[in-house]
């Protein structure tokens, strides 16, 4: 009946000579030195289990000394076994089923009815009324397995939304987009982001079930690395093996289970800083957490976020040379509905330094690409039939010039300059078809519109180039 994480295969890895498996808590901190990352599919549970290990190696050892800091980057940054006998001195805390308590689950609802489905715990899952996109499932068919289940409660603390009354979201509300230092090994990536510090650690959620947390003061790190904003109690498992609906593996799947709110989690004055959320300007002196756009209501697919995200977070963190950024995140209606998860990962041999000019053309560049549509629409109140057109269009076009400039980030990191001409250079190209698709003909006004719209793509040239923080200089004629 027990299912120990601990011990128990549920955590998918990559290891460094290639192979796939699936270990439990223990070897994934004890052999991370031969695991490449964490190889689940959905970029969420990749973060949810990183942070998980990473608050374990917190609990276990404490924070790091000033030397083993300074070591992050050096070796394999395997860690020795013997950091880790705490796991086995409290390994009731890690149970995901049985009697007893259970690893972030609420031992006080165990005799409460499970009205819910433990679909609940994945947001690509369908539950409730939510129509099946991503799976064609629906709810009350099917269920988790005890991995998945496991993989379900590790992401609640970190990507749980709103959801309806008396569920509010994770302690850093709409959920951020996440940005982790990685490196060549598991165990280098968590040394990237275990770092000294002097205030108190606190205990993490699944040492301490309930907690609540303070209305007002610092949050410690574990506390606020671990808390769970759902009172989450699991079902029994079933008699007969069928396929999981989020896996696909045939195991006794859980199919029930009480997901219910923990009420308002609002604090007056309670400050918390997650290591892994950059801050970024809301105007009016006010700061907020760098988050993911709505690519589905955005004209071109939010083909700029990337841009801006890489930017912001150059502009906040200051990156290890030899260690890559990866950030995750996904888009939210009304932080209640999951619409899409999206992930960027950057390993450049060489980062900018300083990050200044860098930033600078990354703003310059989002700039210019806002000021193309200005640019093309015709100064004619006559056309509005092809600004409609238009503005689906140059929608598409962004989009494609974005993704083939992102596919080139190491020689955009190394040699900014030269790559954003070069993706220019790809506008001009679209906008030409562009142009002869929207103003066929021969005469003096259809040559004149095209013209204009060909000549309506951004402008990255040195003589162009605008110093942080402020506008590109603006050119006469059609701008």
């Amino acid at each position: 009946m027990q299912f120990n994480l601990l011990d128990e295969a549920w955590i998918p890895v990559l290891r460094t000579n290639g192979t796939c498996d699936r270990v439990g808590i223990r070897e994934a901190l004890t052999e991370a030195g031969s695991i490449r990352q964490i190889a689940a599919s959905n970029p969420m549970d990749r973060v949810a289990i990183v942070r998980l290990l990473l608050a374990a190696l917190y609990w276990c050892k404490g924070y790091p000394s000033p030397q083993e800091e300074e070591d992050r980057l050096s070796g394999d940054g395997r860690f020795p076994p013997d950091w880790f006998k705490k796991l086995d001195d409290c390994r009731k805390y890690f149970n995901l089923l049985g009697d007893g308590p259970r690893f972030f689950q609420n031992e006080g609802l165990k005799n409460r009815p499970p009205k819910h489905t433990t679909h609940y715990l994945m947001h690509e899952v369908p539950s409730g009324t939510n129509a099946w996109h991503f799976h064609h499932t629906t709810d009350q068919s099917g269920g988790l397995c005890a991995a998945c289940c496991a993989t379900g409660l590790a992401r609640l603390p970190v990507f749980a939304t709103s959801g309806g009354k008396g569920k509010s979201p994770g302690i850093n509300s709409k959920p951020p987009l996440y940005v982790i230092p990685v490196g060549t090994t598991l165990a280098t990536t968590l040394r990237l982001s275990w770092r000294y510090g002097d205030a108190s650690l606190g205990m993490p959620e699944w040492e301490t079930p309930g907690y609540e947390l303070p209305r007002r003061g610092n949050v410690p790190l574990l506390p606020g690395m671990t808390w769970l904003p759902r009172n989450v109690w699991l079902g029994n498992r079933e008699k007969n093996e069928t396929a999981c609906v989020s896996c696909g593996r045939a195991e006794r799947v859980l199919r029930r289970c009480v997901f219910d709110g923990k009420g308002g989690s609002r604090g007056e004055d309670r400050r918390w800083r997650d290591p892994h959320v950059v801050p970024v300007p809301l105007g009016r002196n006010a700061t907020g957490p760098l988050q993911t756009s709505d690519a589905l209501k955005s004209k071109d697919a939010a083909a700029g976020q990337w841009v801006r995200a890489l930017a912001a977070i150059l502009g906040q963190r200051t990156v290890d040379q030899g260690a890559g950024i990866w950030a995750v995140g996904f888009s939210t209606v009304k932080n209640d509905k999951y619409l899409e998860a999206t992930e960027l990962l950057v390993a450049p041999e060489r980062w900018p330094s300083p990050a200044e000019d860098w930033i600078a053309l990354a703003e310059q560049w989002q700039q210019e690409g806002r000021a193309v549509m200005r640019r093309a629409r015709s100064p004619s109140a006559s056309s509005t039939r092809h600004e409609v057109e238009l503005d689906i269009v140059l929608g598409a076009v962004r989009a494609h010039v974005e993704s083939r400039l992102a596919s080139r980030i190491d020689g955009l990191l190394s040699d900014a300059e030269g790559e954003w001409v070069k993706a220019t250079r790809e506008y001009q190209k679209m906008m030409a078809a562009v142009a002869m698709s929207l103003a066929p003909g021969f005469t003096t006004r259809a040559i004149r519109r095209r013209n204009q719209i060909a000549r309506s793509g951004p402008d990255m040239a040195p003589t162009s180039r605008c110093r942080k923080g402020e506008a590109p200089p603006r050119k006469g004629g059609e701008r």
